[in-house]
This record gives structure tokens, C-alpha cells and sequence, in this order.
């Protein structure tokens, strides 16, 4: 009998203390010089008193003879360590753009040479489309392998022509904390729990104690403009619509019971219009509907990508900016119009960090801006997103993200949250770097949804380990709202049928311990004696309380518990004849 093993995932070690100290000499570059370890590499350089991000001055550099010419900084050990944690960050502002060009990509590009002589570089981060006029944020953490001997870390233009000012540089140590978990504990109480205070009082002759209480709770609910942490799974509409696969749907309305859900291919403009005069719309359409039949909120994903190999073939084709923005315009009606009211997300412009081809084809570098505007114009209920990839999982992009994120705060564009994908690629993840990243994303001021999460290996019994620790810390952390798993509709759907025969679902240890979170341990349902229940801590949500006497429902009280709030409950009438009367506040 074909089985599908459901791949619900992640892993994790150790979270995060930053220390204090700046292991860069001049790191604010208010000396004359640019002292021992800064270095200028075929270039010129020049202190700017006119230009600076913090104190008087930052460093010019000019004259550039090649992509890799401009600024550097070495650093020995003792002074770095291998096998250590750390985080790089600097300031960069561009003087100029080179001729025919709109903008910039910069990278700051780690070289690391061991005892033995030989050297690696690699990407320590990657800064798309930075353009003169402002301070931009770069950099990003890293793991120094074992006998390392010397790093450098340098900035990187490919086009020569470029000079740029650089400012307030700074290397930290990222120290693991032992205690992260105990911690991350405390902040799921602290973030994700209030007090409600039950207040019980009856009138004379009435026995409680033929009296139950019980609690109901919809944690996370299914309202779309709720704030409480989201759970949820991406799904193929075709197989959703297809009688052949029911088992999928039923296990996850009756087992897995997420209360989000996200189209993987069917609402993209790709899967939607795969040849101009043809839309593809059905499958889709069911889809929506069945899930909020089912009380779950939806993730639409997604209007645009920019990456180029992902564009409709018929879009690819276009050369004219007009006609191109004119599509563009058609898109957003057309997606906006058949999902109207029912999405509670919509991913503008997924991937907009790895590849810029609406950019480059309307020659509009605020294509993505005015997306977010026009859509937020079309469909002002429905909260707009970032989306990208290689922020959590990797750090290359995690700065990125967050100045993309903060630049459309700043030109008042229409953006309601950061999705980060995290798909991982092994069961091996370093939590102090997740925290890390967590955080840096954070610093845009706007919610995070894990949008994407994935992870790689075919050791269970470390997934459910991994998995634990990694959904702790996302539900743990206060900026993080939702996660969404990707896994479950993955390459494993794709299995010969042998002759019909039904398929099934099999729950491996990773599965069960999602579902162990995500059903059980972080939600609160208890059902007791009728009596007060003072400084009671519940999980946010939407909750259901019912009052009974030998099973017969006395009162039921439907609430929001999103902050801290008192029930009082009162019991009159007769013993044969009781009556319940609830005030809440």
C-alpha cells in the first residue's frame, strides 16, 4: 500500500548573548588613519568629515581598480577563535552610481585563512539594489571553521566605478546561551499568555459542587485580522480536489488541524496563467472555499516573484516598460478580484531580495513600492508581505530583509509583515544564529511569519528533537506570529499508485511531536469543578466556556482573551432550577 511519511521538521543547539566588546580597531573610524588592521586594497581612501553615520567622520573610498578593490579589515587569532560565533555589521552609503546603471548590489565577503596556508572566501552577506542618498546596514554572522589562522572582511562592488563611504563598523562575539530553552519558556508565558481571573459566586441554597466549568479554547484563532500566533500548512489545490487523495484533507482537518493554510503553485501568477488567454482558476477556487468553510484563514502566495526562471513565459517575452507595467496592472485586478475578502495575506513580490526583473523591465526601481500600494488600494483588509529566502536558515540576506522592510515603512508604503522562509538543509542549526537573525529581522518593527519551514533528513527521531527546539524558540520570540510548514505537500506526494490502491498517512516521530505542541501543549483546555480560578494563565486566543450541572449546559460564554480579563459568573435561581449570569471584563 503506497504510504506518505508526513515531513514535519527542524533542529537546533544552543541561543544567543551578544558580547559587548568591538573586536574592530577604529571601528567608528574617528581616527586620522585607518589604523593597523584597516586596509585599502586597489583603491584610494580618504577620511570625509562631510559624510559620517555617527561622530565626525566616516572613511571614503574611491579610485577603484576592480570588484574586489575597496575597503577591508584583517583580524588574527587570538583575537578571533575557531569554532566561534560571530556578527559582523557596517554602514555603507554609496557617493555615485556607475554610468547606465540604477543601482547596486554590495556584498561583504569573508576570507578565511587556516594554519595550513589555504583560504576560503564565501558571501557573508549580500545587499541588492542599494542606491546614493542613504545609510545602509550591512553585514551578518558566521562560524569560523576549526585552525583558523587570519580572516579578512571586505566590501565588494562589482562595478569598479562605484565609491562609497563606510562607517561604524563593528565585530561581536555571539555567545550560546546554555539556559536558552528554560528563557525561551519564560517568554512564551510572558509573550504568548495573559491572566484570566474567574470570579464564581452563587446565592443561598445552590451547591456547586453538582456544578462543572469547562474551558474551550481556539488558540490562535481563525480571524484574519487577529494577532495571535498562527499555525498552519501549505497545500496542492490540485491533489486538495481530487477524490483520489480525500486521506490528505482529512488528516489535516480531522489530525493535523492547522487553523492557516497557503495554495503552494495554484494562486501564483505562473500557476494561475500559464499561457496568457488561459486561466486556471478551479482547483483554486475549491480550495479557498473548503478552507474557510473550515474556519482557517489563508496566505496568498503570491501576486509577483521576481525571480525570472518563476515569471509566466508569455510575461518573460515582454520588452516594452508600458506593456509591462499595463500586465502588471492586470495581475493585481485579476488576483485581487477572484480572492476578494477571503485571503488574509497576500505575498506581493516573493523574493524581491534574489532577483529584480520587474525592476529591470519597467525600469520603475519602486515597481515593488507601488505593487504594495496598488494592492493595498484593491484590497485594504488583507495584510501585504515581504517574502524571502536565505534570512533565517542562512544569514545572507537577514540584513537585507530588514532595511528592504524599513525602507518601505519610511516611504509610507502599505506593509503589514516580514515572511521568512526557512527552509533548512539539514537537521544541523545553530540556534544562537536563528536568535540572531530572529532578532535583526525584528528590528524592522514589523511582525514575522515563518512562511516556509522545511527541513532536510531522513533521521526522524532528530527532527523531532530539532523540532521542538526550533518551533520554541519561533513561539517564544515576540515578534514571530505564525509559522507556516511547507513539508507536509512535499516530492513525497509524488508515488506511484500501484494499481489504485489507497493512500495513507503515516506520522513519523516529528509529526507526532508537532502536533504534541501544537494541539496540546500550547493550548489551554481544562474542565473542573465549578468554583474562583484567580491568576489563571491561558494562552491568547479565542476561547469557549461553558457552565454545566450533570451535563446539561447551563451557559456558554464565546470571548477574545488577547489581554489580561476577569469573568464573573453567578449562580441563581433554585438548586432544581439554577440559572448563570456572566459579566466580562
Amino acid at each position: 500500500m503506497a504510504s506518505l511519511i508526513v515531513h514535519l521538521l527542524l533542529v537546533g543547539t544552543c541561543v544567543l548573548v551578544v558580547a559587548g566588546t568591538n573586536l574592530l580597531g577604529n571601528g567608528d573610524f574617528e581616527s586620522a588613519t585607518l589604523g593597523t588592521y584597516w586596509s585599502k586594497s586597489g583603491c584610494s581612501w580618504a577620511i570625509s568629515t562631510t559624510e559620517k553615520r555617527g561622530g565626525a567622520q566616516s572613511v571614503l573610498i574611491t579610485s577603484r581598480s576592480n570588484n574586489w578593490a575597496g575597503l577591508g579589515y584583517f583580524i588574527q587569532t587570538p583575537d578571533v577563535t575557531s569554532g566561534k560565533l560571530y556578527a559582523f555589521v557596517g554602514y555603507i552609503k554609496l557617493e555615485n552610481l556607475a554610468a547606465g546603471f540604477l543601482y547596486h548590489d554590495v556584498f561583504v565577503k569573508l576570507r578565511v585563512e587556516t594554519l595550513d596556508g589555504s583560504k576560503s572566501y564565501s558571501n557573508l552577506s549580500i545587499h541588492p539594489r542599494l542606491r546614493p542618498g542613504s545609510w545602509h546596514e550591512v553585514g551578518g554572522d558566521f562560524k569560523l571553521p576549526e585552525n583558523v589562522k587570519e580572516i579578512k572582511i571586505y566590501i565588494q562592488i562589482e562595478e569598479k566605478d562605484v565609491n562609497y563611504f563606510f562607517d561604524d563598523a563593528s565585530l561581536l562575539e555571539l555567545v550560546p546561551d546554555p539556559n536558552w530553552k528554560s528563557n525561551a519558556e519564560s517568554d512564551i508565558d510572558l509573550n504568548r499568555m495573559v491572566t484570566l481571573n474567574i470570579i464564581v459566586r452563587k446565592v443561598k441554597g445552590i451547591k456547586l459542587k453538582q456544578f462543572t466549568i469547562e474551558v474551550i479554547t481556539f488558540c490562535f484563532t481563525v480571524e484574519q485580522k487577529r494577532s495571535e500566533f498562527g499555525h498552519g500548512t501549505a497545500l496542492q489545490a490540485k491533489l486538495w480536489t481530487n477524490s483520489s487523495y480525500s486521506v490528505f484533507k482529512d488528516f489535516v482537518h480531522n489530525t493535523l488541524r492547522p487553523e492557516w493554510g497557503v495554495l503552494i503553485n495554484a494562486l501564483k501568477w505562473r500557476g494561475m496563467r500559464w499561457t496568457e488567454d488561459n486561466l486556471r482558476f478551479d482547483d483554486a477556487n475549491a480550495t479557498l472555499n473548503d478552507l474557510l468553510d473550515h474556519g482557517m484563514s489563508i496566505r496568498g502566495h503570491n501576486v509577483f516573484w521576481s525571480v525570472e526562471q518563476w515569471v509566466p513565459d508569455w510575461v518573460q517575452s515582454i520588452t516594452d516598460p508600458a506593456e509591462m507595467l499595463s500586465k502588471i496592472n492586470g495581475r493585481i485586478s485579476e488576483a485581487v478580484t477572484l480572492t476578494k475578502g477571503r485571503l488574509a495575506h497576500w505575498d506581493v513580490n516573493n523574493e524581491n531580495l534574489h532577483d529584480d526583473f520587474y525592476e529591470r523591465t519597467t525600469g520603475n526601481i519602486n515597481i515593488t513600492m507601488d505593487m504594495f500600494r496598488d494592492m493595498n488600494a484593491a484590497e485594504p483588509n488583507t495584510e501585504l508581505f515581504l517574502n524571502d529566502f536565505g534570512v533565517v536558515n542562512q544569514g545572507r540576506y537577514t540584513t537585507a530583509l530588514k532595511d528592504q522592510a524599513r525602507s518601505f515603512i519610511d516611504n509610507q508604503v502599505p506593509i503589514h509583515g516580514i515572511g521568512v522562509q526557512s527552509h533548512f538543509g539539514s537537521t544541523d542549526i545553530d540556534m544562537t544564529q536563528l536568535k540572531y537573525r530572529l532578532d535583526k529581522v525584528a528590528e524592522a518593527g514589523l511582525p514575522i511569519w515563518v512562511t516556509e519551514m522545511s527541513i532536510q533528513g531522513s533521521n526522524f527521531t532528530a527532527k523531532a528533537e530539532a523540532l521542538e527546539d526550533v518551533l520554541t524558540m519561533y513561539f517564544s520570540h515576540r515578534s514571530v506570529a505564525g509559522v507556516i510548514l511547507w513539508g507536509f505537500w512535499g516530492a513525497s506526494l509524488k508515488w506511484p499508485t500501484n494499481g489504485g490502491t489507497e493512500p495513507t498517512v503515516a506520522v513519523n516521530k516529528a509529526g507526532q511531536k508537532y502536533m504534541d505542541l501544537v494541539n496540546t501543549a500550547w493550548r489551554t483546555n481544562w474542565s473542573a469543578k465549578l468554583k474562583t480560578y484567580k491568576n489563571r494563565r491561558y494562552f491568547k486566543g479565542k476561547y469557549t466556556i461553558q457552565v454545566k450541572k450533570n451535563d446539561e449546559v447551563l451557559k456558554t460564554i464565546d470571548f477574545d482573551l488577547l489581554k489580561q480579563r476577569k469573568l464573573k459568573l453567578k449562580v441563581k435561581g433554585t438548586d432544581d432550577s439554577p440559572k448563570v449570569t456572566a459579566k466580562l471584563t
